[in-house]
This record gives structure tokens, sequence and C-alpha cells, in this order.
């Protein structure tokens, strides 16, 4: 199933890959703080000026950085894909009796409507993603905070994903839900 939340798995890559260069960092200035790895003499200066740099390390600094920057470009351009992907569902079956298509966000709205319905229901949101072979439904709630969280779990799950599933002649629909408590001074207001 599609994560609504596709760039989490590269945020956890790049935080451990971090961590580790960090950490070790941290064992090696340490190591050598304590004598155990002699990297540098106790009188001998941070940066030595003795050799001077080759004329093509500047040029390989300057590349690496921007390989560097291009990188945590393309992270950031993730951070931003949390949405996911909707589109329209061919419904018929035979293109020469006719077409009916349907936007997934469409079909997602009477959901969205009926669980705000619910007591103790804040907001809701839901994304309706995938193929018609293949639907997958992201459901985001937000409760109020003495909200039956077991009830409201157990309303979803028996009553408005099956209704959709008819709704929309699904054999299947694969979904996840996520529960957010919310103030209970932050009731609707409609």
């Amino acid at each position: 199933m599609a994560s609504p939340n596709r760039p989490a798995r590269l945020n956890r890559i790049l935080l451990v890959l971090v961590g580790v260069v960090l950490l070790a960092g941290g064992v090696c200035i340490l190591a050598s703080a304590l004598g155990a790895m002699p990297l540098l003499a106790p009188e001998a200066p941070v940066v030595s000026t003795v050799p001077p740099l080759a004329g093509w390390v500047p040029w390989v600094v300057a590349v690496v950085a921007v390989i560097v920057g291009l990188l945590c470009l393309r992270w950031l351009l993730a951070q931003t894909l949390r949405r996911a992907k909707t589109g329209t569902w061919q419904l018929s079956q035979n293109p020469r009796k006719g077409q009916t298509r349907l936007d997934t966000d469409t079909a997602a709205a009477p959901l969205v409507e009926e669980i705000e319905t619910y007591p103790g229901i804040h907001r809701a949101r839901a994304r309706l993603a995938g193929t018609r072979a293949h639907p997958v439904l992201h459901l985001a709630v937000v409760t109020e905070d003495r909200a039956d969280i077991r009830q409201v779990r157990h309303r979803i799950d028996a009553e408005a994903i099956p209704r959709m599933r008819q709704a929309l002649e699904l054999e299947h629909l694969a979904s996840d839900l996520l529960l957010r408590l919310g103030a209970a001074h932050s009731a609707r207001t409609h």
C-alpha cells in the first residue's frame, strides 16, 4: 500500500546517516582528547600551513558542495510530496457504449461529510488514491479531546468505509486511518 508520507523513509535514512557520521566524529574527537587515538600531537597546530593545497582541490570541493546542495534540494522537494496522488477513474468497461469518469476527490467527499457528522469528530480529510483495481483510502480524522476513540474507529470501519465500498462498487478498499486528538474548544462551527 502506498504511504501518504512517502518522504518518511528518506528522512529516516538521512537522519541515520547524519547521526552515524556525527557519532563517529564525536568518538574520534573523544579518543584523540583522551590520548587513545593520537591523531594530532598536543603541541601541533590544528591547521597546518606547510603543504600548500594543489590547484585542483578547490574545484573538487566546489563540485562536492554543488552535489551536496542538489541532494539537499531534492530532499526538500521530497518534503512537499506528502499528498497521495489522486486521479480520475474510468468506470465504464466498454468505451463504445460511453464513458463514465469519476474524480477520486469527488468520490471521497461524501465519506468526509459523513464522518464529520459523527459525535466527537472535529474535522476529517480523505484521499482516494491508486487505481480502480487497487484503490487506497488515506483518511485523517481530528477528534475532540473527549471523543471515544474506540467508538469513532468502529463507526468508520463498520459504517463509513463499507458504505463507500458499496457506493463505488469496489471489491476491496485498502485504507489507513490517522486519528489525531484535537482540543475541546475547537469544535466545528458549521
